[in-house]
């Protein structure tokens, strides 16, 4: 998963389509910590502020000062993966019946591509589990891969699965599809994961890249 290393201004307009209530964001402190938490939208009012959920038990009420300033972002994984960013300030912090932290309405965004090439929508079925190099009696977990590149991929856990969070860890996949005849383990490395309507997904970064299976994305 190649981070390019320019990024570019978007207007509100555009990066407010690609947001919901219930987006996953991380918020910068910018105190002399560089102080980081998760937090979800809740809601905003256009040029005036947006309000955030804060992860129970992440940080300390102390850390949250008003008029601190702040930098919040998240992924939009679609085809292309972007990570979009903003400035802001925070206003205040409300402690009931939620922790929620007001932040300013940001006055420009900056969007950065997650990597070069575009991913292919796919539904395949795989599975995965971590390295057994690093970890011994890993178990393997089902699921599909719902995009896919040369140089990494989206796994999509079974609706059946109970977790809610991944950690960046070394994994292996296995990809099985009888229709290219593509039978593989492929080593690489969780970099995000994702909790969402259908599922709990991960993105991974392959070890090596794999150029044969755009054969998948035929499939």
């Amino acid at each position: 998963m190649q981070v390019a290393v320019s990024a570019e201004q978007t207007d509100n307009k555009e990066w407010l389509s690609h947001v919901k209530i219930g987006q996953r964001f991380d918020l910068e402190l910018l105190d002399q910590r560089k102080s980081r938490c998760n937090c979800e939208l809740v809601g905003y009012k256009a040029g005036k502020y947006i309000l955030f959920r804060i992860d129970d038990d992440v940080l300390p009420d102390r850390f949250f000062i008003n008029g601190l300033a702040v930098v919040c972002r998240f992924l939009v994984e679609d085809a292309v993966g972007e990570c979009f960013a903003f400035k802001s300030e925070l206003l205040q912090l409300m402690r009931f019946p939620d922790k929620l932290a007001v932040i300013s309405f940001p006055q420009s965004i900056q969007r950065r591509a997650l990597r070069n090439e575009r991913r292919s929508s796919i539904f395949i079925p795989a599975s995965v589990r971590l390295n057994l190099e690093v970890v011994s009696n890993s178990r393997s977990f089902k699921g599909h891969l719902v995009d896919v590149s040369s140089g990494g991929c989206r796994f999509l856990f079974d609706p059946s699965h109970q977790g809610s969070k991944v950690n960046l860890a070394p994994v292996i996949l296995h990809i099985q599809c009888e229709k290219t005849g593509i039978d593989q383990q492929i080593q690489g490395e969780v970099r995000n994961s994702r909790l969402e309507e259908r599922g709990l997904s991960i993105g991974i970064q392959f070890q090596h890249a794999q150029l044969h299976l755009d054969r998948l994305m035929l499939s």
